[in-house]
């Protein structure tokens, strides 16, 4: 296997470890998203204004979610990558 396809294989890695996170973070916001944008204003009254908190709340924890699947290990948190790096800028 080549170089490069060595370190594509690796930058998959992070969203095969947390795909939950990915999907389940996605498709609450995207529900949030539904509730606020398209049922909320199909609804009278003081239900509509309850289904556009619920909404928004979810695209919230949707996002809170997804910044959970970008964060890296405390282990990895300050490793360098001087392989992407030429070798006249390595250090």
């Amino acid at each position: 296997m080549s170089s490069t396809a060595t370190n594509r294989a690796a930058s998959y890695r992070p969203f095969r470890e947390r795909r939950a996170f990915w999907i389940g973070g996605t498709l609450t916001a995207l529900v949030g998203v539904a509730l606020a944008r398209i049922v909320a204003p199909e609804i009278e009254g003081s239900m509509a204004s309850l289904v556009l908190s619920v909404g928004f709340v979810l695209v919230t924890i949707g996002l809170t979610i997804l910044a959970c699947a970008t964060r890296r290990k405390r282990s990895e948190a300050f490793v360098a990558a001087d392989e992407d790096l030429p070798e006249s800028k390595r250090g």
